[in-house]
Parts: C-alpha cells; sequence; structure tokens
C-alpha cells in the first residue's frame, strides 16, 4: 500500500480541523510539533490502494511568520518530507484566502485546493469553476463543505490524482517582478529547494532562505543581482517594503483570477454597502474621527447636566451630618474632608459612563473593529499594527484591561511598544480632572473642542513616542495586520445596560473605600499639626464678632494648612515643579494621583475647600480664583501623560517580566511628562 503524505495548510478559521474530523473511518493522532507545545493532529485513512495521511498544520497568515504556530508551519513545509500539500480555503473569503494560497505555490510543491464552506458560498447564488482555476494555475480544486460532508471523496480522488501525476502549481507575477526572478535565479546554484523559490523569499527578505544560502560559494555573486534585483522593483513600484510589493501582486493576481472562476448571483449586503462607507480609504479616518469627537463632545455636554444635583445630594448629606455630629474633629474630618472629596469624584460619573457608553456601542455594533481596519495604515507608519488599535481604545476606559488585551498581539516587540505607549491614551480616571480644569479656564462653547484635543492630542503623541520607540529600541517591522470583521449587529440593551451597571458600582466602590480613605488621610495631613495656632487665635475669634469673626475663621484655616504636614510635603517637591508655575497643592494632588487618578479631583476639593458648599461651580470657581492658567494647563499636560494608577502600573509588571522594561516603564512618562508641561507653560508665556 502506498502512503501519500499531505501537509494540510490554511489560514485560521477556514475549517480544516472540522475537515479532519468528517472524515469517516479515520485513526486520529493528537500530540505536539517537536520541541514546541503547539498541538500536532495526524488522520489516517485508506482509499482503494492507498492510505492518505494527513498532518494538520496551524492556522496561518503567511509565510513570515510572526507566532509560534505561524513558524511551526512553516519549518515544517520547508523543512520536513510530505508529498502535497491540500490547502483549505474559505469560499466566502476567496480574495484574502487565495494571497495566501499563492504564497504556499511559490514552494512548487504538488497542491491540492479544497474551497470550502462551499454550501454557504452556494446558497448566496454563489458558484466557484474549479475546472477553469486547474486550467489557470494547474491546481486542482474542490468545492467542498467539511459541514455538510459533500464534496470529500472527489476531493480524496484529485489529492491521489496529483501525487501520481506530480502537478505543480503555474503562478506568475507582473513582467517586472518575474524578470527579477530570473534575473536572481541564474545566480541560484545547487540548492535543497526549488530555485525559484529561493529566488522569490530572498527578494521578500526571508532570513531563514538567507541562512540557508549565505554559506554557499556562489553567495557573493548572488548578492550584487540580488540588490540590484530589489532596487528596481522598488523603484518601478514606488514601494520600499519589499514584502509590501509582493502582497500586492498576489492580492491582484487573486482579484484576476477570481473575476474569471467565481460568479455571485446575490445582491451586494447592506453591511458591504455601509462597509464601502466606513472603512473607505479617504473617508474612513474623518468619519471616525467625528464619531470621537460627537463621543468627547457629549462626555461633557450631557455629563455637565447632573453636576449640580449630585453636588447638592452630598452637601445635604453634609449639612445633615453636621447638625447630628457635635463640633470637634470627627465632625470636621467628615464634613470638610470625606463628603467633600467624594461627592467632588462622584459627581463626574456620568461623564465616565457616557465615555463607557460610546466605546462599548463601537464595539458591540461591530464598528471598532472598522476603526481598527482604518487606522491600520496610519498605526503602521508610526511602528504599530492595526490589531494595536483595539488595546489603545480599551486605554481610553481604563488602562488594566488595555494592558491585559495587548496579549492579542503575538510579536513580543508590537506588544511592548503598545503598552509602553497605552499610558498616553487618556483613562476614564483621567476625565474628571479634565472636566474640572477645562470648566474653570476655558468658555463654555469651547469645552466639548477643547477635550476632543486632550484626548487626541495625547492619542496622538503616543503615536509619535511609539515610532521614536520602534526606530531606536525595537527595530524591525510590525506584524502584519489580519482581522476578520464581525458582522453589524444592533446593540443589547440588556448587556449595555450591565456593563453600565458594573462600571457604576466599581466607580462608586472605589469611591466610597478607596477614595474615602485617601480623602481622609488628605484631610489629616492637611488640618494638623493645629493646636499651636488655634491657641494663638482662640481669643480673638472669642473676642471678635461678625464679619470679622468670619474673616478670622478663614484666616486660621489657611494658617493651619499653610504649616500641615501636606503642605510640608508639598513644599519639599515645590522648587522641582517651580519652572511648570504649579504650587505645593497641585503637587501633592498630582502625587495622591499615582494611587488613583481620581484622588487629585478629591485632594484639590479638600485644599481648595476653605468652607462653603462643595457644589461642582463652587469647587470650579475657587480653583480659578487661586490657580493661573498656565498652572491648569501644565497640570493637564502632566495628567496626560504621567505614570497611571497603581493598580494599572501592577498589570504592567505581571504582563512584562523583564526588569529592565519595568524601569523604563517607571521612569520615562515622568520625565516625559515634565518636560511637555514646561514646553506647553513656556509656549503660552511667550505668547502672552
Amino acid at each position: 500500500m502506498i502512503e501519500i503524505k499531505v501537509a494540510l495548510v490554511g489560514q485560521p478559521n477556514v475549517g480544516k480541523s472540522y475537515l479532519i474530523n468528517s472524515i469517516s473511518g479515520a485513526t486520529l493522532h493528537v500530540g505536539n510539533f517537536s520541541g514546541v507545545t503547539v498541538e500536532k493532529k495526524e488522520v489516517e485513512f485508506q482509499r482503494n490502494d492507498y492510505k492518505l495521511k494527513f498532518i494538520d498544520l496551524p492556522g496561518t497568515y503567511s509565510l513570515h511568520p510572526y507566532t509560534p504556530e505561524e513558524k511551526v508551519t512553516k519549518d515544517f513545509l520547508l523543512n520536513e518530507d510530505y508529498d502535497l500539500i491540500l490547502n483549505v480555503v474559505d469560499s466566502n473569503q476567496l480574495q484574502k484566502n487565495l494571497v495566501f494560497s499563492f504564497q504556499i505555490a511559490d514552494l512548487n510543491k504538488p497542491m491540492v485546493i479544497a474551497f470550502n464552506m462551499y454550501d454557504e458560498f452556494s446558497r448566496n447564488g454563489g458558484e466557484i469553476d474549479t475546472d477553469k482555476f486547474y486550467k489557470l494555475t494547474n491546481i486542482l480544486a474542490q468545492n467542498v463543505s467539511a459541514k455538510e460532508k459533500f464534496g470529500l471523496e472527489e476531493l480524496f480522488k484529485k489529492v491521489i490524482q496529483t501525487y501520481e501525476e506530480k502537478n505543480t502549481p503555474r503562478i506568475y507575477y507582473s513582467e517586472t517582478v518575474e524578470e527579477e526572478i530570473t534575473n536572481v535565479k541564474r545566480k541560484i546554484k545547487k540548492c535543497k529547494f526549488d530555485k525559484r523559490f529561493v529566488a522569490i523569499r530572498l527578494l521578500e527578505d526571508d532570513e531563514d532562505i538567507y541562512k540557508l544560502i549565505h554559506k554557499k560559494p556562489w553567495y557573493i555573486d548572488l548578492i550584487s543581482q540580488l540588490r540590484a534585483s530589489k532596487e528596481r522593483i522598488k523603484i518601478e513600484f514606488d514601494e520600499e517594503d519589499i514584502k509590501e510589493i509582493f502582497f500586492e501582486e498576489r492580492l491582484a493576481l487573486s482579484k484576476g483570477i477570481i473575476s474569471q472562476i467565481a460568479k455571485r448571483a446575490r445582491k451586494e449586503k447592506l453591511s458591504e454597502k455601509i462597509d464601502k462607507i466606513l472603512i473607505h480609504p479617504i473617508l474612513g479616518l474623518p468619519i471616525f474621527l467625528f464619531v470621537m469627537w460627537i463621543l468627547f463632545q457629549s462626555t461633557f455636554s450631557l455629563g455637565a447636566i447632573p453636576m449640580d444635583y449630585i453636588s447638592s445630594v452630598f452637601n445635604s448629606f453634609g449639612d445633615l451630618i453636621g447638625k447630628i455630629f457635635p463640633n470637634g474633629i470627627v465632625k470636621d474630618s467628615i464634613v470638610n474632608g470625606i463628603i467633600p472629596a467624594v461627592g467632588a469624584v462622584v459627581m463626574f460619573l456620568p461623564n465616565i459612563l457616557i465615555l463607557y457608553l460610546g466605546i462599548n456601542l463601537m464595539e458591540q455594533t461591530g464598528y471598532m473593529a472598522r476603526a481598527a481596519y482604518v487606522m491600520d495604515g496610519i498605526l503602521k507608519r508610526f511602528g504599530l499594527q492595526g490589531r494595536a488599535f483595539i488595546p489603545l481604545v480599551s486605554g481610553f476606559g481604563c488602562s488594566v484591561p488595555a494592558y491585559m488585551a495587548a496579549r492579542t498581539l503575538k510579536n513580543p516587540k508590537d506588544r511592548l511598544i503598545t503598552m509602553l505607549v497605552i499610558g498616553f491614551m487618556s483613562c476614564g480616571a483621567r476625565l474628571p480632572i479634565y472636566v474640572l480644569l477645562v470648566s474653570a479656564f476655558f468658555p463654555k462653547h469651547i469645552q466639548g473642542n477643547v477635550m476632543f484635543a486632550i484626548y487626541i492630542g495625547g492619542a496622538l503623541i503616543g503615536l509619535i513616542v511609539a515610532k521614536i520607540l520602534r526606530e531606536v529600541l525595537f527595530k524591525g517591522e510590525p506584524e502584519p495586520f489580519v482581522m476578520e470583521l464581525p458582522k453589524y449587529r444592533f446593540p443589547k440593551l440588556k448587556a449595555i445596560l450591565f456593563d453600565l451597571w458594573i462600571k457604576t458600582k466599581m466607580y462608586l466602590k472605589k469611591a466610597g473605600t478607596f477614595i474615602a480613605f485617601a480623602s481622609l488621610a488628605v484631610w489629616f495631613l492637611s488640618s494638623f499639626p493645629r493646636a499651636g495656632i488655634i491657641k494663638e487665635y482662640s481669643l480673638k475669634i472669642e473676642n471678635a464678632k461678625g464679619i470679622e469673626k468670619i474673616k478670622l475663621e478663614k484666616r486660621i484655616k489657611k494658617e493651619i494648612l499653610e504649616n500641615s504636614y501636606l503642605a510640608k510635603i508639598g513644599k519639599l517637591i515645590e522648587p522641582i515643579t517651580k519652572p511648570l508655575d504649579l504650587g505645593w497643592r497641585e503637587d501633592v494632588s498630582l502625587l495622591a494621583g499615582l494611587a488613583a487618578k481620581e484622588t487629585v479631583v478629591s485632594t484639590m476639593a479638600v485644599l481648595y475647600g476653605e468652607g462653603g458648599k462643595h457644589t461642582s461651580k463652587n469647587l470650579i470657581e475657587k480653583i480659578r480664583k487661586n490657580m493661573l492658567f498656565t498652572t491648569a494647563v501644565a497640570m493637564i499636560i502632566i495628567v496626560m501623560f504621567y505614570s497611571p494608577c497603581v493598580a494599572a502600573m501592577s498589570t504592567f509588571y505581571a504582563e512584562v517580566p523583564q526588569w529592565k522594561w519595568r524601569l523604563f516603564y517607571t521612569i520615562y512618562p515622568n520625565v516625559f511628562a515634565y518636560i511637555a508641561a514646561f514646553l506647553g507653560v513656556s509656549l503660552i508665556k511667550f505668547f502672552q
């Protein structure tokens, strides 16, 4: 009995494993590929006088591997013994799948293609002419459905026929590319691979093939021709990335062949019509920016409506506590410390929920994946890949899940660069700080635009930093971006409400526990020592009446604050931040923000309290009176760029075990924030 060893190859989610499971009477062996933990499936079964042995290789998008699974597939195809390749293709994704098929075809190995999921394709009125495909490519193909189990026996017959006839693919590129392939091929002497394949892979900068031939005696003669051929191709196509040139060549070939072999009788779907607009090469980016602008405008304008209602609730609660508790430290700490601080944080909850709602809607409707597709070309210019968009946008909500979302980036360099710039995407916890300062120092009609500029500006600077990191510390090309665009779906109201409820519960829990305790600590540090000052003013206050007494009470509070433990800590830092126009109050507020960004607002509420009702307007007015415009700008810039909260930093440390990157991540955002704030303040002063 003759054994035919078949390498089963295809992109992820094309149904290779389903195909194996559909083969009746087969013996399945499961293990691991040598030296790695990647699962290896082998299936054996008999047909006539042949024993067919299928090795299911991990799904891969390209023979330029970026993941361990893709490397396993490439290593097997290059170095293992097999008789032919069975390439499984999704009939509904012909164009994308055939690009990879033609890359495999360059191996010049006997090959068969299975157009899988043909049942779905034909239900929509589609047809694939496999006979014509064979005439165009010299590759036998069969329409099959692993799910419905049709076409499988015909497929196995074509596998046996290809084995017997030793048919190899016949794929040709454009005239210029073919000419340079031939020129390089002439310089290649004895080699274990097909010379045409080696020439193509050398032109595509395949490191594995370079390693194979660089010790050959004819390598020196080859390399000069290779450089000249690459240069000519780059000039001809006006493109520096030669891998991109070959991708476009295969894409053009794929489109041309599909136009001749495939028919789609169905009308264009509504989703495809929408995609033509949303992922349009010119309109796609402006539409995305407009969506984000609407989101931030809504975050600011709609979120401002309930702020005073929330403030009034906390004021009423403060008045109630003030009547219940007797005068003393406990009453003072609750009424002037915890309640105004927690209230100042909670009143920004609507703003945060609107931001989360917008991000949630983008994800549920399927627009987030389209935005990633649109952003891929832009991100690539900054040394990132399209898939990085998901963790980066997640960073607008919270940095913790954003760092975890970066796991989807398989390439270690891409993942680390993305994680190092996630902090430049302003998380929801920074939103209250922006709202407070923007409300205090910018006219109402441009506040939403300023907020949009803060978020987009931070993201843009993050991309510039990513480009610098790529050029200086992480040289190399980003991983190619491949993503299945999900179907458009109406968002589920129940899921949205549940998600917002969870976010609200977590935020209120944080405000009622961590921030309450932090506010109590801030109040204590800002209210003590006080004995000497109270003793000095006690007699004056007793003898004073009316307005004079109120003035003395305000003066005593101010002196206690100016001589408090917190003031002493702030004044130690003040010489460093003086060039940024920051005072000790701003310094300790920013310092508290390292624990949780919301505590910046709660700390400012305590330090700028000085009695009176703690409404949002009241707090904004006090900050406007006591803070310079340049100080507010410096604070906004620092909050945009300095280290995230402790929880986010801990997540980064858990995801990145190398101490050098942990140290770099701890230091560089703060240095960057200081320099950026200094430049911002200097620029304002220059134009004033």
